[in-house]
């Protein structure tokens, strides 16, 4: 018989719940929050570690933190698609890495949510009646809002996130542009498939630009001053990748200036390393003081059913490692 898989889980509790309570082979998990010394005890001996951060802090960053000794882990396997947290010439040779998806239903939904209430300013509107005012009413003659049908939208990396947004734009009437690393066959949902070195040629007739692309040497940076001066003035950013996929200083200043019409961030160049940490600025630069700014913690795709999906394939891998089978959605090594 063998021996039972000791599996540690480092950061989302309801992970280690549905593991303890719904897999189906001799196991032991352990749950840490955070990466103490406590944490570092538990992952000594462990055959499976699931989380986002080995050697580096979670989102990535050019610092390399310490990392436990390992004696026995066959497996890492990150609970989120993105692995810029993960420093692979930290990890043992014949240690498998793992991640995962399933982000895409949730953050279309925050992307049309936020893209609706832009157009529609509702929040606002909602605040102020709560106070009695009556000055967005039709009766005032108030300002009219706009609407997302007609909007022309560039999705940057269509993706499982970028399908899925322009299949849930495709009930507004919306004009989609798909830009992609290379060519792909256009489908029924956009309008014009592009390469994305053909961006700037493109970039004056979008009304919203989403980024829904990984980070790597070809995305860093990939908007900037160069090409947000080319933007519609009331144009949108929306980015729920990463960070560094637009400048940070170019950004902020494109926003400043009004140079382009608002950005919606949910993803941010600087993340605390200390969970309880308050009053923490995700960038250098003011962001949070500009009225053209929507900003979240990095929320989009953090809903319960998500957990639950990703739980389920984590599960599934650490029973295809103990049965010696092939895992899903593993990680070439030797890329990094």
């Amino acid at each position: 018989m063998k021996s039972k898989l000791k599996i540690v889980v480092q950061g989302t509790k309801l992970i280690s719940d549905y593991l303890k309570q719904n897999i189906n082979i001799p196991n032991s998990v352990f749950y840490s929050k955070i990466q103490n010394s406590e944490y570092f005890k538990k992952v000594y001996a462990a055959d499976v570690l699931v989380t986002m951060s080995w050697g580096k802090s979670m989102f990535g960053g050019k610092s390399i933190m310490k990392t436990p000794s390992v004696n026995k882990l066959k497996l890492l396997h990150t609970p989120g698609a993105g692995i810029d947290g993960i420093n692979f010439k930290l990890l043992p040779s014949n240690c498998k890495v793992c991640n995962v998806y399933e982000h895409e239903t949730p953050i279309a939904e925050y992307c049309l949510a936020n893209m609706l209430n832009w157009e529609t300013k509702l929040v606002e509107k909602i605040n102020r009646f709560k106070k009695l005012d009556w000055s967005d009413s039709l009766f005032s003659l108030g300002e009219p809002h706009s609407e997302l049908s007609g909007k022309c939208i560039g999705i940057i990396g269509y993706g499982r996130i970028g399908k899925e947004i322009a299949n849930l734009l495709n009930s507004f009437k919306t004009k989609i542009y798909a830009f992609t690393r290379v060519v792909r066959k256009k489908d029924s949902l956009v309008k014009k498939s592009i390469v994305i070195s053909d961006l700037n040629k493109y970039i004056n007739e979008l009304d919203y630009i989403i980024l829904c692309c990984p980070l790597n040497k070809s995305t860093q940076n990939l908007i900037n001053e160069d090409n947000l001066k080319l933007m519609k003035k009331n144009s949108v950013i929306i980015n729920i990748a990463r960070g560094d996929i637009i400048n940070e200083k170019d950004f902020y200043e494109a926003l400043k200036n009004n140079i382009i019409g608002g950005g919606i961030i949910d993803t941010w160049y600087r993340y605390p390393l200390n969970k309880n940490k308050l009053k923490f600025k995700p960038s250098k630069y003011n962001f949070h003081t500009l009225k053209n700014v929507i900003m979240t913690p990095h929320i989009s795709a953090w809903s319960k059913a998500m957990i639950i999906r990703r739980s389920k394939i984590i599960k599934k891998n650490i029973e295809n490692l103990y049965y010696g089978k092939r895992l899903l959605n593993r990680i070439d090594i030797s890329n990094f």
